[in-house]
């Protein structure tokens, strides 16, 4: 499922947890930062047991699609994503067609890290 330049309408920062020392000498993890902001199209999942159990929970799985760039391409399941003050936690990331055009982000909010 790729995205076409008009349905890249909502705006996504892209934040990573950066490492701080405890003053002890130790790396620990400090909060988190945006490292780049980038449009994205949503694409809500519906259906399935496992998605009705989660939206239950008050858990809220999407697909998030954007360009592939160098910013993007550095994400890995570490990151998060917030979109309007919400957080949503990366489950995997892909490339839908293999031509690195586009990632597919499989995100999830209302959970906690």
């Amino acid at each position: 499922m790729t995205a076409t330049a008009g349905e890249l309408r909502h705006k996504i920062e892209l934040q990573v947890r950066t490492l701080m020392d405890d003053g002890f000498g130790n790396q620990i993890a400090g909060p988190f930062e945006t490292q780049a902001s980038v449009r994205a199209k949503f694409h809500f999942l519906r259906g399935g047991e496992e998605v009705m159990a989660g939206r239950l929970a008050g858990k809220q799985p999407a697909i998030i699609t954007v360009r592939s760039s160098a910013a993007t391409r550095t994400l890995t399941t570490d990151w998060r994503i917030l979109k309007d003050g919400q957080e949503w936690n990366i489950r995997s990331i892909t490339d839908p067609d293999g031509r690195r055009a586009w990632l597919e982000i499989l995100a999830e909010s209302g959970v906690t890290t």
